[in-house]
């Protein structure tokens, strides 16, 4: 039977006594039908008594898809069984398989009117975007009947590759929803109370990946991407990222300006921005540190965390190299690639790392690259 509902129509194929011209001299000669599924003779092979491979139900066929052959199947089992199935749930699958693909067009004809494909602001929204759809799915999953089971097995999955794209994910989306519709059409429930609960949740779902719309549109705003411009440029460290963007938008306002994008080409904050990856957060802790995070997320202008910041990175890199020359590894140096002759220690090695990441700024500094 179709996991939808019940049928409509005798079966065409006997599971028992297949009659299709496939199937005929069974067992020799025969090749199995790997559509034909004999707990399902009505709509798994959509040729069924015409088919001219074998629908003998003894031989042994694929039993296991990836996911994304598990939808498709899904979907090609909807459309050859749509006019026996309930005409409400045929529509509401039908929302399923076309809003979604709507939005996805308007969210990708949006995002070419700002970005290029393939530019570090594309792969950025593109990101967010992969990673706002599957949470949307997965609130879907979790109204499935086996919710527990499905919780569990996203659990024990690996990470997920940052390489998905947007039309990949629209596809997992609505093969998710639809798969969410089987399973609650499944239920042992009155069809009315089925189709009042699957309605709901689907267009609850589907509302989430349209306002999906309105959240990008707010994202390429400009007054948007510079408040994320200014978050970007604290790098490692996260607890600075909201200090500064209230000291930028404090000095916005103090200048009358109309939106923070002038602070940010101004020369102090040029030089903040080349600063603030050398500031190592390890620095910022503990009792050696020369600045705490306390006072650099308390300064009153840009000036003030500029001084702060270089301060605390001017301290840490001396911390650094006296470190390196009690080990003895450099007596003398002019350069930052004079410093390393010789280096063999695991000591050396770390803090030579640490100092990688403070000179991060290659057309500031040498940084040679050596063997381990």
């Amino acid at each position: 039977m179709s996991s939808y509902a019940q049928k409509k129509e005798p079966f065409l194929v006997n599971p028992e006594d297949p009659r299709n011209p496939g199937s005929l001299g069974h067992p020799i000669g025969c090749k199995p039908c790997n559509k034909y599924k004999p707990e399902r003779p009505n709509d798994s092979c959509k040729h069924a008594a015409t088919c001219s491979f074998c629908h003998g139900k003894d031989h042994e066929r694929p039993k296991h898809r990836g996911q994304r052959g598990r939808h498709a199947l899904q979907r090609r089992q909807f459309l050859e069984s749509r006019d026996v199935l309930n005409d409400q749930l045929v529509l509401i699958i039908d929302r399923i398989y076309k809003e979604p693909h709507e939005i996805m067009d308007e969210i990708k004809r949006r995002l070419r009117d700002e970005y290029t494909p393939g530019t570090p602001e594309w792969d950025r929204e593109v990101a967010y975007l992969v990673g706002e759809i599957a949470n949307i799915g997965d609130k879907a999953q979790n109204q499935r009947p086996d919710n527990a089971r499905v919780r569990k097995a996203r659990a024990e999955q690996p990470p997920e590759s940052s390489q998905v794209d947007l039309e990949s994910r629209c596809k997992w989306y609505t093969g998710t929803l639809h798969l969410m519709v089987r399973k609650m059409w499944d239920e042992h429930q009155p069809e009315d109370k089925k189709l009042e609960d699957i309605n709901k949740i689907v267009t609850e779902s589907l509302g989430l990946f349209k306002a999906l719309v309105d959240t990008l549109t707010k994202r390429l705003e400009p007054s948007f991407r510079s408040e994320e411009t200014v978050k970007a440029a604290v790098v490692e460290n996260a607890w600075l990222a909201e200090p500064l963007l209230e000291l930028v938008q404090k000095e916005a306002s103090a200048a009358s300006l109309p939106s923070i994008q002038q602070v940010l080409e101004n020369e102090v904050w040029k030089e903040l921005k080349v600063c603030l990856p050398r500031l190592r957060p390890e620095a910022t802790e503990g009792e050696k540190a020369t600045v705490s995070r306390k006072s650099m997320s308390s300064a009153e202008s840009l000036e003030e965390l500029l001084r702060l910041v270089k301060d605390c990175v001017d301290h840490d890199a001396a911390g650094i190299l006296g470190q390196l020359v009690a080990l003895g590894r450099c007596e003398r140096w002019t350069s930052i690639s004079s410093f390393f002759r010789s280096w063999n220690s695991r000591e050396a090695s770390d803090l030579f790392q640490d100092l990688r990441f403070m000179c991060r700024d290659q057309t500031a500094f040498h940084i040679p690259t050596l063997a381990p």
